[in-house]
């Protein structure tokens, strides 16, 4: 399970790949990280229902993602619609970042509301159960995210600099 660093930078990185703006491009970003580390709310459940298996559930699975994705599309105007999109992607990319990185984790519950079955693919443990590790280890977990998606989030804020001068849209 990443931490929230991770989360974050890949929505940013998606809000900068899939709605380029020039004005208020660090508002967005900011927003894009944030909304990629709103699955994890689903600790508030834990918190006030108990740990009855919340976490990486409904709130992390494909079809909520969506559900999302329609909801910021419905609350946006039609000439927003690419910003709502690309907000859903942000909010729909922890989830399937989870699924990548589950290792020894209980999974993700990818299938919801078909099936409660849990599934993680299993690539890279990045921060596996972080509550649980030394401190040390949570510090080199976040040097290790910094590290893959920080050069990320670098790379598309460039090449969309890039694309803006070409079209002479550079304010």
């Amino acid at each position: 399970m990443p931490l929230p660093i991770a989360h974050g930078l890949l929505g940013a990185t998606l809000v900068a790949a899939t709605h380029p703006q020039s004005k208020s491009q660090v508002i967005s970003l900011i927003a894009g990280a944030l909304v990629a580390i709103a699955a994890d709310l689903d600790f508030v459940m834990v918190f006030l229902l108990g740990p009855k298996n919340w976490h990486r559930g409904f709130s992390h699975s494909p079809a909520f993602a969506l559900i999302v994705i329609l909801i910021f599309a419905l609350l946006s105007a039609r000439a927003r619609f690419k910003q709502a999109l690309a907000y859903g992607l942000a909010f729909a990319s922890h989830g399937i970042l989870d699924y990548l990185t589950t290792l020894k984790g209980g999974g993700v519950a990818m299938l919801w509301p078909f099936s409660s079955q849990r599934f993680g693919a299993g690539w890279v443990g990045l921060s596996e159960l972080p509550s649980r590790l030394p401190p040390i280890e949570i510090v080199r977990s976040l040097f290790l995210e910094f590290v893959i998606f920080v050069p990320l989030l670098a790379l598309v804020l460039w090449f969309a600099k890039s694309a803006r001068m070409k079209r002479g849209t550079l304010p």
